[in-house]
């Protein structure tokens, strides 16, 4: 069989039912392909007649019960050995791909088996229309999802291209490497499980890519809201397993949205960020900074709040380092009254935006 879709699931109807439909509408099952579904500790009674009624219909449909919750990485492990296809297509209960988007990766992998492990697609909030994730991206320590929160329209986010990592929401992965990778590590718990997996293919010398041709909408939290174990200590648990082997590439992604425009400007750096590390990826990428203000801030900074009168009126261009260009989004008046068009903001899911861009 050329391709399994695997699906873990624990959803009320109504998702579960939007999710399904959206599937068979844009996915056409044929001898040689098949869906594959683990209902995982569900008890919604109609979720659990829907599933029924689906297993009765004549497409190649699979549906596996798993008597209690055992969560995504067991639950997409006991959905492989129940599966066919010689690749495997992850994808989650609140994912809904574009038509021919599944087609696409699957091609996409097959026409690169010699040199590619893993293939991620496209991921869309369908709330906002902005990006979810394009991969995953490092730095001191800490991973991303690449481009999360940007403008689907940029440029840069149509390029296919390597990454680190992957995420599993939409994903497909050859058997044999699934396989001879481990399977998704049981130890965590609805987090890290398909980040860890992509990361030991792309370590053992096959490429993760990211394929915008496959695109997909992710609701986001439809399918991980119970944790065993906190996402902290699985944190760790990744860390002390990786720490040594990631790098720091988050400067590969900031990179291609600079121009001789931006990198001709003096700036002063403001950090909004708690990460450390920054100084040095913007000396990397070749910024002129005269000089850092530090105020580390977590979530939504009101400027108003943060800084004086007279930072307001300053004369220079600022660079500011936020976690997510969300974080400084909300400040309408106080850019406005700014009133400077080189100031600039720069996250850590390695977007670039203009601060004046806020305004539109």
């Amino acid at each position: 069989m050329r391709y399994s879709i695997i699906v873990a699931l624990d959803n009320n109807f109504a998702l579960t039912n939007n999710f399904v439909e959206n599937l068979l509408l844009t996915e056409s099952l044929q001898n040689d392909s098949e869906l594959v579904i683990v209902s995982d500790g569900c008890a919604n009674i109609q979720t659990i007649d829907y599933l029924k009624k689906l297993s009765e219909k004549s497409f190649p449909i699979k549906i596996i019960y798993n008597k209690t919750k055992l969560g995504y990485g067991k639950s997409n492990n006991i959905g492989v050995e129940h599966s066919q296809g010689d690749i495997l297509v992850f994808l989650n209960s609140d994912v809904f791909p574009i038509r021919n988007s599944i087609h696409n990766l699957v091609s996409y992998l097959e026409e690169n088996r010699a040199t590619t492990g893993a293939v991620q697609g496209l991921l869309i909030y369908p709330q906002t229309n902005k990006v979810q994730s394009t991969g995953h991206l490092f730095l001191d320590l800490q991973n991303a999802h690449v481009y999360q929160y940007s403008d689907i329209h940029k440029e840069v986010i149509y390029k296919c291209s390597e990454r680190q990592a992957l995420t599993s929401a939409f994903c497909a992965i050859p058997r044999d490497i699934f396989i001879k990778n481990g399977r998704f590590n049981e130890y965590y718990y609805n987090a890290y499980e398909g980040f860890e997996l992509t990361l030991k293919i792309n370590n053992s010398g096959l490429k993760c890519i990211y394929y915008p041709e496959a695109i997909a909408y992710h609701i986001g939290g439809g399918t991980r809201n119970s944790m065993d174990i906190s996402e902290t200590q699985q944190g760790k648990y990744f860390i002390q397993n990786w720490g040594d082997i990631i790098s720091t590439d988050i400067d590969k992604y900031i990179l291609p949205q600079l121009n001789e425009e931006i990198l001709s400007k003096m700036y002063s750096g403001v950090i909004l960020s708690h990460l450390n590390g920054w100084e040095n990826i913007l000396q990397k990428l070749n910024f002129s900074i005269n000089g850092y203000v530090y105020r580390p801030h977590s979530g939504e900074a009101n400027l108003y709040n943060l800084f004086p009168y007279s930072f307001l009126n300053f004369g220079g261009n600022y660079l500011f380092i936020t976690e997510s260009i969300n974080d400084i989004s909300k400040n309408y008046n106080w850019i406005k009254n700014r009133n400077n068009p080189n100031d600039i903001v720069i996250d850590l899911h390695g977007n670039v935006i203009k601060l004046q861009e806020f305004l539109i």
